[in-house]
C-alpha cells in the first residue's frame, strides 16, 4: 500500500487545491501582438533556396526582430524577414537573411545535428499545441545543414538526437543569404479536429561574427528559443491533416570481430525492426525488436579520481527519443558537471549495457508516450537477451505520468521495475514529484522516492527540494536532499548514498557600459556540504568564481575552491596508493581560458594546483580544434593529472583527437581515437554515414582496443549497417 500512496499522491489532491490558483492555461507571450499569417497555396514550390516563386509574394512578412544578446530589446543590426505557406501535405517557411558584408557569413559546419552555437544560423520552434510547454525546433545553416530538437517543459529537456522527416535548402548571394524549409505535416503532431490550427512561432537568428542572437518574439537574454511560452502565434492553417503516420525502418547488419581472447575471427549477420506509429496525434506507440546500437559513438573516456561513480550520458536513439518524459525530479538549469550529482531515478544506461559500458543484448520492447489532454504519459518495457552467467535476461518496464498544473506547473509520478527472467531477483522504484515555476523567475521543485529490493525494509527513501531565483542580474538557488543507505535504484543512477546535502548557488551578471571588448563579468559562489545521516560534516566544498565573458565569445575565469573532505574508511585513490581514514583539507587555484570558437583555430585551457588529500595535485587540460572550412575539422584534447601525496605518487595522462569531414550535408566520416594510461589501452572509432534518404542511413563503423601494457591484447570489429525508413 505505500507503494500505491506514493505513486497515486500527486494526483490525489483535491480538485479546488489543484484549481484555486489556476491561471489561463496557455501563458500570453511578452508582446501578444507578434503574430503571423500563414497562407495556403495551390502554386508549386521547388525546394531550392530560391524565394522568386510567385507562391511567395502574397504571404505576410515576419521582421522587425530585437536582441537578445548582445544588447538586449535593442533592434536586430541585420534586416530577417520570414514567410509561411502551406499545401495539403506540408508547412513551407522562407528565410531570407540580409548581411551587409555578406563575405564575412561564418559556416563551420556541414555535419548532421550541427552546433549552431558558433556559426551563423537560423531557428524556428513550433508549439503545435500551443501549451506554452513543448515543442519541436529546427535550425539550419547558409549551407544548408540541418539539426532538430523536440523540447520539453519549456527546455528543461532539449532532445538533439530527436529525429523527423523535412529538408532544406540554402544559397549565399550579395544580400545575405536565404532558404527555403519544408516540414511534412505528418512529421508533426497537432490536434487535427481543429478547423483552424493556432500554433505557437518563433524565430532566431544568430549573426556569430558579432556574436547576436535576434528573435521575432523577443526572448529575455538568460533564456534561449525553447521558452516557447514566449513564442508569437501563427495563424491561417486550415484543414490540415496528418494522414495515417505508420513509420517502419528495418536494419540488416553484418559484422567482423576478432576478439584477443578468442582464437578465430567471428562473422554475424542480423537484422531488426523499429516502428514507430501514431495512436493519437499526440500519442506514439514505438516498437523495436533485436534492437541495435552498433553504430553509436563510443563513450570519452574520463579518469576518476574521486570516491564516487562516473557518469557517462546517454547517447542511444531508441532512449534519447522523448526522454523528457521519463525525466523524474527535475531541477531547472542543473546540468553540466552538476549533472552526475542529481539522483535519477530512471537512467536508460542501466538498460542493455553493463557497469563497464559493453553492451547486453536487447531483444525488443516498446513505449508509449505522448499527452493526453493534460497528461503527459510514458510507459515503456524493454527485455535483454541472457549473456552468460554474468548477465541473465532481464525484463525492465518504466510508468511515467504528469498534470499540468497553471501555466506551467506539473505534478507526476514513476514507478520502474527490474525482474531477473525465470528468477526471483528484482528490483522497484517509486516516486512522486512536482515543479512549479512563478512569474517566470521563480521555480520550485520536489520529489520523495523509494527503492524496494529483497530483505530489505528500511532506510529506502530519499528527498529532494529545490528554489531558485533568476533573472538578468541575479541567479539565487538552494538544494536540499536526503538519500538514505538504502536508497539505490538499480535502473536509476546515484553517486551518494547515506547522506544529507545542502547547495547553494549566488550569481551575479552584471554588463558593463557599451564597449568593443568586454560583455559581462560573472562571479559565482557555490557551497555544497555532504552530511551523514547524524548530520556529521563528510565533504564540504567552497567555489568561488570570477569570470569575465567577451563580445568574441572567448572567456577567461578564476577560481578559489576550498573544500574539505572526510575519510570514514580507507580510499585506494589508485591499485598502489591506499589513502588512510582522516580529515583532509584542499585549497587549489583553478585558472580557465576560452578563445573565440567562430575562428578557424581555437583553444581552452585549464590549469589547477594546490593540496590534495596527504599532498599536492596539478592538473593541466589543454584543448584545441583547427577547422580551416566548414567540411574538415580536427579537434585535440590532453588532460594530465599529477599527485604527490605522502603515500605515494601517480600520473595520469588522457588524450583523445577526433577527426571530422563532411562531404556533403548528407555524408560524413567521423574518427575518435583515446589514449587511457589509467587502462594502459588506445581505442580507436572510426564511423561513415551515408544519408541515402531521410532518416535513412548507411553506416560503416571501425573499433578497435588496442592494449599498450606489453600483453598485445587486442579487440577488433568491423560493422557495417544499413537502414531504410518506409512511411505509410
Amino acid at each position: 500500500m505505500r507503494w500505491a500512496r506514493l505513486i497515486l499522491l500527486p494526483f490525489l489532491l483535491p480538485e479546488p487545491l489543484l484549481s484555486s490558483q489556476e491561471t489561463p492555461h496557455h501563458p500570453q507571450p511578452l508582446h501578444p501582438s507578434k503574430i503571423l499569417l500563414a497562407v495556403r497555396t495551390a502554386l508549386p514550390i521547388t525546394l531550392d533556396g530560391d524565394l522568386s516563386e510567385a507562391a511567395w509574394k502574397d504571404a505576410p512578412l515576419a521582421d522587425d526582430f530585437v536582441q537578445a544578446e548582445p544588447y538586449e530589446r535593442e533592434p536586430a543590426t541585420e534586416n530577417t524577414r520570414v514567410r509561411v505557406v502551406y499545401d495539403d501535405h506540408s508547412l513551407y517557411i522562407g528565410v531570407y537573411c540580409y548581411d551587409q558584408d555578406p563575405q564575412k557569413i561564418m559556416v563551420n559546419s556541414l555535419k548532421e545535428d550541427f552546433g549552431p552555437a558558433d556559426t551563423d544560423s537560423f531557428e524556428v520552434v513550433l508549439d503545435t499545441f500551443k501549451d506554452g510547454r513543448n515543442g519541436y525546433l529546427f535550425v539550419i545553416n547558409p549551407q544548408g545543414a540541418k539539426r532538430d530538437a523536440q523540447i520539453t517543459n519549456e527546455g528543461r529537456t532539449v532532445n538533439a538526437d530527436w529525429d523527423t522527416v523535412w529538408d532544406v535548402r540554402a544559397q549565399r548571394n550579395g544580400e545575405g543569404w536565404m532558404a527555403e524549409i519544408v516540414i511534412p505535416f505528418k512529421s508533426l503532431s497537432f490536434d487535427e479536429n481543429r478547423k483552424e490550427q493556432m500554433w505557437g512561432i518563433n524565430f532566431s537568428r544568430r549573426i556569430r561574427r558579432k556574436n547576436e542572437q535576434d528573435f521575432w518574439a523577443p526572448v529575455p537574454r538568460r533564456y534561449d528559443i525553447s521558452r516557447v511560452s514566449l513564442a508569437g502565434e501563427l495563424r491561417g492553417l486550415e484543414g490540415v491533416r496528418r494522414g495515417r503516420n505508420l513509420k517502419v525502418k528495418p536494419f540488416v547488419l553484418a559484422d567482423v570481430s576478432r576478439l584477443a581472447r578468442s582464437p578465430s575471427p567471428r562473422v554475424n549477420f542480423d537484422g531488426g525492426l523499429d516502428a514507430k506509429y501514431s495512436i493519437t496525434p499526440s500519442l506514439t506507440l514505438d516498437l523495436t525488436s533485436h534492437t541495435d546500437f552498433s553504430q553509436v559513438e563510443v563513450d570519452e573516456q574520463q579518469i576518476n579520481l574521486t570516491r564516487f561513480p562516473l557518469f557517462f550520458p546517454e547517447k542511444r536513439e531508441f532512449f534519447l527519443e522523448n526522454a523528457g518524459i521519463f525525466q523524474f525530479g527535475d531541477i531547472p538549469l542543473e546540468r553540466g558537471p552538476d549533472r552526475s550529482r542529481e539522483t535519477q531515478l530512471f537512467f536508460s544506461r542501466r538498460i542493455g549495457l553493463s557497469e563497464e559500458g559493453e553492451p547486453i543484448p536487447i531483444l525488443g520492447g516498446a513505449r508509449l508516450s505522448g499527452h493526453v489532454g493534460k497528461f503527459s504519459l510514458g510507459l515503456l518495457n524493454m527485455q535483454t537477451k541472457r549473456g552468460g552467467d554474468h548477465f541473465p535476461g532481464n525484463n525492465f518496464t518504466v510508468l511515467r505520468l504528469k498534470r499540468d498544473l497553471f501555466a506551467n506547473s506539473d505534478v507526476g509520478a514513476v514507478w520502474i521495475h527490474r525482474g531477473a527472467s525465470g528468477g526471483k531477483d528484482f528490483h522497484r522504484t517509486a516516486g512522486a514529484d512536482a515543479n512549479f515555476r512563478f512569474w517566470q523567475n521563480l521555480t520550485v521543485n520536489a520529489f520523495l522516492a523509494q527503492t524496494q529490493a529483497d530483505g530489505v525494509s528500511d532506510a529506502d527513501r530519499a528527498h529532494k527540494v529545490s528554489a531558485q531565483w533568476r533573472d538578468n542580474f541575479l541567479r539565487f538557488q538552494l538544494i536540499y536532499a536526503d538519500i538514505q543507505e538504502n536508497f539505490k535504484p538499480e535502473v536509476g543512477f546515484v553517486q551518494r548514498t547515506g547522506v544529507r546535502s545542502i547547495r547553494h548557488r549566488f550569481e551575479l551578471h552584471p554588463r558593463p557600459p557599451k564597449n568593443p571588448v568586454l560583455r559581462e563579468f560573472h562571479p559565482h559562489l557555490l557551497i555544497t556540504y555532504f552530511m551523514d545521516q547524524s548530520n556529521r560534516t563528510l565533504t564540504k566544498e567552497v567555489h568561488i568564481h570570477g569570470e569575465i565573458l567577451f563580445h568574441n565569445g572567448g572567456r577567461l575565469e578564476l577560481q578559489y575552491n576550498p573544500q574539505f573532505e572526510r575519510l570514514d574508511h580507507p580510499f585506494r585513490i589508485r591499485p598502489h596508493l591506499l589513502l588512510p581514514v582522516g580529515d583532509y583539507r584542499f585549497r587549489p587555484w583553478t585558472l580557465e581560458a576560452d578563445t573565440d570558437k567562430s575562428k578557424k583555430l581555437f583553444g581552452t585551457l585549464e590549469f589547477r594546483k594546490g593540496e590534495f588529500y596527504s599532498g599536492k595535485l596539478t592538473t593541466v587540460l589543454t584543448a584545441g580544434t583547427f577547422r580551416p572550412n566548414d567540411r574538415f575539422s580536427l579537434e585535440g584534447r590532453y588532460t594530465l593529472n599529477e599527485a604527490r601525496l605522502l603515500q605515494g605518487s601517480f600520473t595520469t595522462r588522457l588524450l583523445s583527437l577526433r577527426i571530422n569531414y563532411s562531404f556533403s550535408t548528407r555524408m560524413f566520416l567521423n574518427g575518435l581515437f583515446q589514449y587511457n594510461s589509467d587502462r594502459r589501452q588506445v581505442s580507436s572509432n572510426i564511423r561513415f554515414n551515408f544519408i541515402h534518404r531521410p532518416l535513412s542511413d548507411l553506416f560503416m563503423v571501425y573499433n578497435e582496443q588496442r592494449d599498450v601494457s606489453g600483453a598485445g591484447r587486442t579487440d577488433k570489429a568491423l560493422i557495417v549497417k544499413y537502414t531504410h525508413l518506409l512511411a505509410f
